[in-house]
């Protein structure tokens, strides 16, 4: 199941702020929290389309993998990009109820470039029947 999810904010990377200032830390806390929320009702709108409508139980996820597609050849590095989607599995773990460190990376991340849509695709990969 491919739950696709636009490219995070650069200030929800742990490198990136607004400011030093309250002010500036609870607007990034705003925004992760935005991010995590998405990630969670996009999660469950998937959840839904892939197995409740078919009466098919929730399989367990053994794991995730992450393909990012940026607007330009100019990437942001992979260990940032990839931090910037923390709160995407954050929210991707709430909506499955379970607690992130259940859901290992099974994959290196890819990256790529698609001016037209740009996005970051997380796959939950499910065990074999």
């Amino acid at each position: 199941m491919t739950i696709v999810l636009p490219i995070p904010n650069r200030s929800v990377s742990p490198n990136g702020s607004l400011s030093r200032s309250k002010a500036g830390i609870y607007a990034k806390a705003a925004r992760i929290k935005r991010h995590r929320v998405r990630a969670m009702l996009k999660t469950k709108e998937a959840l839904g389309q892939h197995f409740h409508k078919q009466g098919k139980p929730v399989p367990p996820f053994i794991g995730y993998s992450i393909a990012h597609y940026f607007p330009t050849a100019q990437y942001r590095d992979d260990d940032n990009a990839d931090a910037a989607c923390k709160a995407y599995r954050d929210g991707i773990a709430d909506a499955l109820g379970i607690d992130d460190r259940q859901l290992p990376k099974l994959k290196l991340s890819t990256r790529g470039k698609d001016a037209a849509h740009p996005r970051v695709e997380i796959t939950l990969h499910i065990t074999a029947p």
